[in-house]
């Protein structure tokens, strides 16, 4: 059905519409005729609303119905001629749904998606957490079948813990009724993570209502931050959860008020109940500072406001409670600072300060306790200061009780984060690195600033491309600093996996680049009463651009249109006749020139109409959005059936602008995309064409369904955080931690031994294998007595060895001095880059995986550039020969001819002739036209370093070089050899320049 037609009133409609003005105003009018100044504040449905807003899919009596007032929220949609009468919505299942949800996605984001028992343990951080935990459950819970032989069993001291007891006690007990599984001390602290989110549920719900209070459980539940801690055995996830029960406690203690005023005793005593709960833990958890005093100034602070600000009526309880919170936190502060100042640090645990006092070597910068919430919290960290920046505006749609409610609700959360904020980056410069422990009323801001956009909050562009321009330097970030990631964690100075930097970059690349793009959709407009995907819309954007400024930009894009393909014309021309003068043009000035007509002429209007046609998007699913049922499925084909109707019913300039700009931006833009992109990742052009085709209409179907789910454009965005939330916590920290963790080892063991065959450890920690193992396998610290073990004959079959990866080069070395035909160790697992698993021998079955395969070769090879090089040291010993080069693309195709800027790999092939006894270091000069490429490298990047080489081994060394920008078109000369400081390895007999330079051939650049 067209969207300016009336729809018919059905039933679910009569609780989704919202009223009308005058229904609206009618109750307001009476109430104020019967109510007397010195009376009580009118009730809700006496409140109009102040700027319009469009609904979600429940009815706002089923997620505002903290109080009657909010059917009053909305106002009809411009598309929406005759809304129908609002009745109320009696109390059903609907009005638990956002408590449902609330509750549905923690637990499957930390308990199920994917399992506790997906990610193995990070060793040693997360495995010091363990262990000190089933020492503590040992000796403090009895649990007797924890003993370890051969480990630390005694009861550990708080100074060990280097904070306080709490989530050691809570891993403890889960070890005690479950066993010695990481799972088993997961499951405590996803609990904790659950009633965290549940806390920080009631509290904004309270405060500011049901809707808002999802959205914030939404967020904080995708908040990386608090995630990996809630599936992590690092304990900080009690601190965070501890925090939102305290501060939500306090803050509608002290704020809470109805129609008839501040609320009862009786009605405070369960969120007193839930601070007192929050604090104790709290100082359980993290200490006095943290703990206590945080959540206590940031409550009592913003309750001294609430009074100096004027407006406040007397509360009796509320003050008590104001007055006590900011008293005892000021107190636990003066108990922490002269422990924080003392000349001699104490080397005992401080609980008022919660962790042992460390000063930094290196003062902290002002700016690092921000980089480290912007990287833990991301993607919403983007949008954390402009959901901030929100709460300074007067809640919308809000009279009376409600208004001062959730005026004192937002400045309680402005004051909290900045409070946490403070105490974190004072803390930083004493102790090491602490958690963010205040991700709760971060995500409880994000929640309150989307509801408001949704109850009629102006829209702002600022919001998306500010959310936008801050993703992006996150994600230059997580590019050039892919460590970053661990602030996740709290953890610094952890080395990143090399094998995984590819595809965390990959991920990141989702993430952040699809949350920008949902906030920008999501606050570039609010509503428009424009037909989404009309052609007329279209039309008049390019009529537009034809008039702008007197028909000047017109004139300008076609005279450089113009001037493109002219000079385009020039080039092919140059190259079809080979022109001399074209050789003195860079290959990359050359592509540019050709391409530059059609860049010119299609990207500008391609990038306006293509974000028009975004928005249009975003306006047709989310607010032109109806209620849910059986078409909601089917709902993405309209747009579809719509445009083609058009094609075929419309004249003149509206039926091209169809063909021309409204067809290919629905039919074509997305599969072609998609197609591009399946197939230079390597996909086979069938496979890749099934998957793009439908991918259009599947976008269409998606979006359609959601919108009339959420109802609402503000809705998305805690959508878009959920889709790109479950892509951080299901893709990338779980393969993260395995990269870091020996479980996959461990189960490739499990999967692998038979009967009795053992397992035995080197650079592995023991302790692990009592997760994952069952028992204590032999530990070796040397690689000479762990390789003795591996090759020793054993009774019950082969044996097994888990090694760091940087042992892996010594045994290599061992294993083909003795092995006959000289092979590489053989390895079963090399899935991690951190921990692998080598066997005594291999099964014709089974394949080797060992990294050195790619290094040292089993077979000659046949160089694109033979050469035949030897290679002495200073006293005239022959110690290397040089077979050949090549030279590839990335993607590994041979070339001769090579374009500057663009990445390409050498290749170098040894062959050793005797022991090298000195760690040369590789280098490359491409020299010509007074130009030089320098590619100075460890040989195989220090992967097998030259003392392990043998005579006879056959050796590949890959190195990636672009050459820079200045590299005219000609002819190079590809000069390479082995240096240390100001010598070289000396060139006995080759091609060199006689300066033990080895001449690789000319190399032609473009």
């Amino acid at each position: 059905m067209p969207d300016d037609e009336p729809k018919p009133k059905r039933s679910e409609d009569l609780i989704d519409a919202p009223p009308s003005d005058d229904e609206v105003a009618e109750p307001a009018r009476n109430a104020a005729e019967t109510s007397s100044a010195d009376g009580p504040e009118p009730p809700l449905e006496a409140i109009p609303p102040t700027s319009p807003s469009s609904p979600l899919a429940l009815a706002n009596a089923a997620t505002d119905g903290d109080d009657a007032a909010s059917e009053s929220d909305a106002e009809p949609r411009e598309h929406d001629p005759e809304p129908p009468l609002v009745t109320p919505e009696p109390p059903g299942p609907g009005r638990w749904l956002p408590l449902a949800i609330a509750f549905g996605l923690p637990a499957l984001f930390f308990f199920l998606l994917p399992p506790l028992t997906k990610s193995g343990l990070w060793d040693p951080y997360e495995l010091n957490v363990a262990d000190m935990a089933r020492r503590i459950a040992l000796n403090l819970h009895g649990a007797q079948s924890l003993a370890l032989g051969g480990a630390d069993n005694s009861l550990p001291h708080l100074n060990d813990l280097g904070r306080p007891q709490l989530p050691f006690t809570s891993i403890a007990l889960g070890f005690k009724f479950f066993g010695l599984h990481e799972w088993a001390g997961r499951v405590p602290l996803a609990a904790w993570g659950l009633a965290g989110v549940l806390a920080t549920y009631a509290f904004v719900a309270r405060l500011f209502d049901r809707r808002a209070a999802l959205y914030a459980a939404v967020a904080l539940t995708t908040m990386p931050l608090y995630f990996v801690q809630a599936r992590s055995m690092l304990g900080d996830i009690c601190t965070m959860s501890a925090f939102a029960m305290a501060f939500g406690g306090l803050a509608v203690a002290v704020f809470d008020r109805d129609e008839r005023g501040p609320t009862s005793i009786a009605a405070r005593l369960p969120w007193i109940t839930l601070a007192a709960l929050g604090l104790f833990a709290g100082y359980g958890s993290r200490g006095g500072v943290l703990g206590i005093a945080v959540p206590a100034v940031g409550v009592g602070i913003a309750w001294a406001l609430s009074w100096a600000g004027g407006g406040r009526r007397a509360d009796p309880i509320g003050d008590i409670v104001g007055a006590v919170g900011l008293a005892a936190g000021i107190a636990v502060l003066g108990m922490a600072l002269p422990a924080l100042h003392a000349d001699t640090p104490a080397k005992d645990l401080n609980l008022w300060v919660g962790a042992t006092i460390h000063t930094q070597p290196k003062y902290p910068t002002f700016e690092f306790y921000v980089g480290s919430v912007g990287h833990a919290l991301a993607p919403w960290s983007a949008f954390l200061p402009f959901a901030m920046g929100r709460l300074f505006v007067p809640p919308v749609g809000r009279v009376g009780f409600l208004h001062q409610r959730e005026s004192y609700g937002r400045m309680a959360l402005l004051v909290g984060v900045t409070v946490a904020f403070a105490a974190h980056g004072y803390l930083a410069a004493r102790t090491d690195m602490i958690a963010f422990s205040g991700p709760a009323i971060a995500a409880a801001a994000c929640g309150v600033a989307i509801r408001d956009f949704e109850r009629g909050a102006h829209a702002s562009v600022a919001v998306g491309v500010g959310t936008g321009v801050l993703l992006g330097v996150f994600h230059h970030d997580f590019h050039e600093l892919p460590d970053k990631a661990y602030q996740a964690f709290a953890v610094v100075g952890a080395a990143f996996p090399e094998s995984f930097k590819v595809t965390a970059l990959s991920l990141w690349w989702v993430v952040l680049g699809g949350f920008a793009l949902v906030a920008f959709l999501t606050w570039a407009e609010r509503d428009s009463p424009r037909a989404p995907f009309d052609p007329k819309n279209y039309l008049r954007i390019l009529r537009a651009l034809r008039e702008a400024w007197d028909g000047l930009l017109a004139l300008a894009y076609f005279a450089t249109v113009a001037g493109a393909s002219l000079a385009g014309l020039f080039v092919w021309v140059g190259v079809r006749t080979h022109a001399k003068w074209l050789p003195t043009m860079s290959l990359q000035i050359r592509d540019g020139v050709l391409n530059a007509w059609w860049v010119v002429a299609f990207v500008p209007l391609a990038a306006i109409l293509g974000t028009f046609f975004a928005c249009d998007l975003w306006l047709w699913a989310f607010n032109r959005s109806r209620a849910f049922g059986k078409a909601s499925f089917t709902r993405g084909f309209e747009p579809f059936e719509e445009i083609f109707r058009r094609v075929r019913e419309a004249r003149g300039a509206e039926k091209w602008t169809c063909v021309g700009v409204l067809v290919p931006l629905m039919v074509i833009a997305l599969p072609g995309g998609v197609l591009a992109y399946l197939i230079t990742h390597g996909t086979r052009p069938l496979t890749a064409a099934a998957l793009a085709i439908p991918s259009g209409v599947a976008l269409f179907l998606l979006l359609g369904l959601a919108g009339d789910v959420v109802r609402h454009r503000a809705a998305a965005l805690a959508l878009g955080g959920a889709a790109v939330g479950s892509v951080l916590c299901v893709a990338y920290y779980p393969a993260l931690a395995n990269q870091l963790s020996p479980k996959d080892v461990f189960d490739s063991f499990q999967h692998v031994h038979k009967g009795c065959e053992p397992l035995a450890l080197l650079g592995v920690g023991n302790r692990t294998s009592a997760y994952y193992a069952g028992g204590q396998p032999m530990t070796f610290n040397e690689p000479q007595a762990a390789y003795a073990w591996l090759k020793a004959p054993d009774p019950c079959g082969r044996r097994y060895l888990a090694l760091k990866s940087e042992e892996l080069a010594k045994l290599n070395e061992m294993y083909r001095e003795q092995s006959e035909p000289r092979a590489n160790l053989p390895v079963l697992d090399a899935r991690s880059s951190q921990i692998l698993l080598a066997a005594s021998s291999l099964f014709s079955s089974e394949k080797n995986e060992n990294p050195l395969d790619k290094i040292i070769l089993s077979a000659p090879p046949h160089p694109q550039r033979k050469l035949d090089v030897v290679l002495m040291d200073q006293n005239g010993r022959e110690q290397l020969q040089v077979l050949g080069i090549d030279v590839l693309e990335v993607g590994g195709k041979l070339v001769d001819v090579v374009a500057p800027g663009r990445k390409y790999h050498m290749r170098t092939y040894y062959r050793v002739l005797d022991k090298v006894g000195t760690e040369w270091e590789a280098f490359i000069h491409i020299d010509g036209y007074r130009k030089r490429h320098n590619g100075d490298h460890k040989p195989m990047a220090g992967k097998y370093p030259m003392s392990l080489w043998q005579k006879d081994d056959l050796l590949v060394d890959e190195y990636e070089f672009a050459l820079e920008p200045n590299f005219t078109p000609g002819a190079y000369t590809i000069y390479f050899g082995l240096f240390v400081g100001d010598t070289r390895l000396k060139v006995k007999s080759g091609p060199s320049d006689g300066e033990h330079r080895i001449n690789g051939g000319q190399l032609r650049v473009q």
